[in-house]
């Protein structure tokens, strides 16, 4: 978990600066990968992109877990409408939604893709949660007439250690979900660099005119995509 978190920080490094006059340079020892149509290192460029996709994807996850917490801590209320959300997967809602409005930006995608994935994760949660309730340290704090903050100082650690357990799975689905729409064309604009937006403008170009850069980025999604479900149990003990 630790080492996603590291990639928030990523969110805040500025654009790689624009020189057209430098476009499309072949590959060099100072450039590995060319330069992109604006001029930019592309080397650079996948590395600031690829930060910038794993970034975004822990804010979401971060913001799932916070919501799923809440749902599941307030017990079996409104148990029909969150099962009736866990039948939708988020993207089936994203895609008509963003063809609709002709794209999401950053920030309404990222709060779209956390809060639609809070309802999957609420289930483990309820679980773990309500094996906590039933404990005797829960009924303690009852009998002892513990206040809510009281309560809520002493045990919050633990409940968030229950809940980063959880945080691979919602991670990878923030970060696959950003990088469909993405190259689809429906995400966030040329403001916000991904891996997503490089493979919408790099995949097209692979069979007539491909480029160093298309086929890096292709590699690093393909080995995101093999590595980070199966590391996802292990990583949820690495809090």
């Amino acid at each position: 978990m630790r080492w996603r978190l590291a990639f928030l920080g990523a969110l805040l490094i500025p654009d790689l600066a624009l020189d057209p006059f430098r476009g499309g340079l072949a590959a060099t020892l100072w450039h590995p990968l060319g330069t992109d149509d604006l001029g930019r290192d592309a080397l650079l460029r996948l590395a600031l992109a690829a930060a910038r996709s794993l970034g975004f994807a822990s804010a979401c996850a971060l913001l799932a877990l916070a919501v799923g917490l809440l749902l599941a801590w307030r017990g079996p209320r409104y148990q029909g409408a969150w099962a009736a959300l866990r039948s939708l997967p988020p993207l089936l809602f994203l895609l008509p939604l963003a063809a609709a409005v002709g794209g999401l930006s950053a920030l309404p995608l990222g709060l779209l893709l956390g809060l639609l994935a809070a309802p999957h994760l609420e289930p483990a949660l309820r679980t773990r949660l309500d094996w906590f309730r039933q404990s005797p340290a829960w009924a303690a704090e009852r009998t002892l007439g513990a206040t809510w903050p009281s309560t809520l100082r002493r045990w919050a650690p633990w409940g968030w250690q229950q809940a980063a357990a959880l945080f691979p799975s919602a991670w990878l689905s923030a970060l696959w979900g950003e990088a469909t729409l993405s190259a689809l064309g429906l995400g966030p604009g040329p403001g916000h660099d991904s891996l997503g937006r490089l493979l919408a403008e790099e995949l097209p170009r692979l069979a007539s005119d491909p480029s160093p850069l298309g086929w890096a980025a292709l590699a690093v999604v393909l080995t995101l995509a093999w590595t980070a479900a199966p590391g996802a149990a292990k990583d949820g003990n690495q809090v």
